[in-house]
């Protein structure tokens, strides 16, 4: 009985041990799979029978090795409980009562290299094939882009599922279609398949892990829900799309995330799933950027040290930068190191914060060099500062920088022998309505339902909080002058001034779309009321509008206009004081009562401050530096 026993534990060892030439990575894998070791030996197997199948396996390669750290998370609990309390979400203030009420569950975890079956991964690589090969642009899509960003089993941490079959009998007509047109192009099929998605209702709070079944069942949630969909839907119909982000926007304490499509020349093409087209101005294109960042299924980033020494927000080795892609993000800055590193003066490690009064985030890893830091790929009109990191702590490596709107370096090192002159009449409250107006248009006509209508001008950059000024050339006169909302702007507008001969301003009667959000007195004639701290807020969050009726058709010569900003004057018999960065942290500059709407003071030449409002505990929530001795948010 002995040498039986002895033989088949050498069966059972040969069986259980990796292939010598298996790849590390899949003998990773294989060794972290336990009792599923057998289902992914069994892919590979699968593939490696017949020689017209290298491709695919191949594939199976590609999808085994990056499997490690790929996990399912869901409650243990049906989805329509969950849909449920989803939905109750905003009007129920005691969130643990919701979730025992609709009985949630536990938060289970599954990893995908002990739970996946050789079923299920051959049956996704098998279609992913299929589509890839099927389709008209197919031919233009190279074996890499293929693994990246059609191939891939899941898309998230979302509960797995045989999506790709699903997505092919719900969208089979699409599928026919494309194959019917040999001269699609792959971004007009994803032009196409985004507007058959089910529109989302946006939500402010986190949605759990949602696969494909479970996004169309309940379609809500935030910019990474809808991008899901998207992802899910074009990768079943062999489009090629992936999830570009930005950690943090710009002194907020969000993020955005959005899609892009690879067209056949290589490129990719930005748009939000369910909302815009490729091509098309949404978030991720319209506000100012930091950097940003494209999820990939293969491991990018290999950092030698330990976690602690590398901030969480780029800890994710399944993400590259591809801020080079996106105009604005593709600054490159060469710095010296000012102060030394505490935590360790042999580190070659440096990091980027993205500064801000209200928040600020780690956005990017440099490389050092002979006392010299570098950065690349870096948004301009964000304020930066350069750090040493270790265990949670930073501090600075140098002063702060920024890129101006002309691409100019801006290095913020307080000169204290050299003074100017700083008028501070803006108490620095966010405006945090401001890209509310960014495409919206207007509009001139001469019949009341606007059907024969002129665009006079396009709102193409997110507006200042201040007035914007536009001159009009068409000589053409018009009776009936409006302004319409983007989609998701809610008409926000504090002021429009129309223009005519001799400059001055036109006037008229109030017409637009009636009412305001929850009936507040913030409707459309507060936009020509004169007073800039009233605004318009549609009840409608898209394309409201509000306009003039002349009476007679009149040229128009200019517009102004002003975003719905905050009151932010200074007030009279306050007392405040004035912070500058000294370089290593915030140090109080001068207090001083206000004995007008203004403050002067006298202040270190290249220095950013903020302001305090010591009688109401206050601060301004920018940053901001003199220019001509005024403010100038950062």
């Amino acid at each position: 009985m002995k040498p039986f026993v002895f033989f088949c534990g050498i069966v059972f060892f040969v069986s259980c041990t990796p292939r010598p030439d298996y790849s590390p990575e899949i003998r990773e894998a294989l060794s972290g799979a336990g009792d599923n070791h057998s289902q992914l030996t069994e892919v590979l197997e699968h593939y490696s029978k017949n020689p017209e199948d290298s491709l695919k396996l191949k594939a199976a390669q590609f999808l085994i090795a990056n499997m490690p750290g790929k996990y399912s998370e869901y409650y243990d609990a049906p989805w329509q409980n969950i849909a449920s309390a989803l939905y109750r979400w905003d009007n129920v203030p005691n969130k643990e009562e919701l979730l025992t009420k609709y009985d949630w569950g536990e938060l289970k975890v599954e990893e995908d290299v002990k739970c996946i079956t050789s079923e299920y991964l051959i049956n996704n690589i098998d279609l992913a094939f299929r589509v890839w090969q099927e389709q008209p642009w197919g031919k233009h899509i190279p074996f890499d882009v293929f693994c990246e960003e059609i191939l891939p089993y899941r898309v998230g941490n979302e509960p797995l599922e045989n999506w790709r079959e699903k997505v092919l009998v719900a969208f089979a007509d699409l599928d026919s279609y494309f194959k019917a047109h040999p001269d699609i192009t792959v971004v007009e099929a994803c032009e196409m398949v985004n507007r058959q998605l089910p529109a989302f209702i946006w939500v402010n709070y986190p949605m759990p892990a949602m696969n494909y079944s479970m996004l169309m069942a309940t379609p809500r949630g935030t910019c990474d829900e809808m991008g899901a969909l998207a992802i899910f839907v074009m990768r079943a119909l062999g489009i090629p799309v992936t999830r570009d982000f930005t950690i943090q926007w710009p002194n907020r304490k969000l993020g955005h995330s959005w899609n892009s499509v690879c067209d056949s020349s290589g490129k990719h093409i930005s748009f939000m799933g369910v909302e815009t087209n490729p091509g098309d101005y949404h978030l991720g294109t319209r506000l100012r950027k930091s950097k940003v960042y494209r999820n990939t299924f293969a491991m990018q980033n290999c950092f030698n040290e330990a976690d602690s020494l590398v901030p969480p927000e780029l800890r994710n080795r399944y993400m590259k930068d591809v801020s080079s892609e996106y105009d604005g993000c593709d600054f490159n800055v060469e710095l010296p190191i000012h102060f030394m590193n505490p935590y360790n003066k042999e580190s070659r490690s440096v990091f980027l914060l993205s500064m801000g009064k209200e928040a600020s985030a780690i956005v990017d890893r440099g490389q050092v060099k002979d006392g010299k830091m570098f950065f690349s790929g870096i948004g301009k009109n964000v304020l930066y500062l350069p750090i040493f990191y270790s265990g949670g702590e930073y501090t600075p490596a140098g002063y702060p920088f920024r890129f101006n709107d002309t691409g100019q370096l801006q290095v913020f090192k307080p000169d204290m022998e050299k003074r100017e002159i700083l008028l501070v009449h803006d108490a620095g409250k966010s405006h945090p309505w401001l890209y509310r107006m960014q495409q919206g248009v207007f509009e001139a006509a001469n019949r009341m339902d606007f059907s024969d209508k002129k665009v006079l001008y396009t709102i193409k950059e997110m507006p200042g909080a201040d007035y914007e000024k536009v001159g009009i050339t068409d000589p053409t006169p018009y009776r009936y002058l409006r302004y319409i909302s983007p989609k998701g702007g809610h008409c926000n507008v504090s002021e429009i001034q129309f223009l005519g001969g001799n400059g001055r301003k036109l006037d008229g009667k109030r017409i637009g779309t009636p009412g305001s959000w929850y009936n507040s007195p913030a409707t459309g004639d507060k936009a020509f009321d004169g007073d800039i701290y009233t605004y318009f807020d549609a009840a409608e969050a898209d394309f409201a509008w509000t306009g003039l009726d002349l009476g007679t058709p009149q040229v128009v010569t200019g517009i102004h206009y002003l975003p719905r900003i905050e009151d932010n004057r200074i007030s009279h018999n306050n007392r405040y004081e004035l912070y500058y960065w000294d370089g290593d942290d915030w140090k109080v500059l001068e207090k001083k009562n206000a004995e007008t709407n203004l403050l002067r003071f006298q202040v270190p030449l290249n220095a950013i401050f903020y302001l305090r409002d010591m009688t109401n505990d206050t601060e301004s929530n920018h940053y901001f530096m003199v220019k001509d001795g005024k403010q100038v948010w950062i």
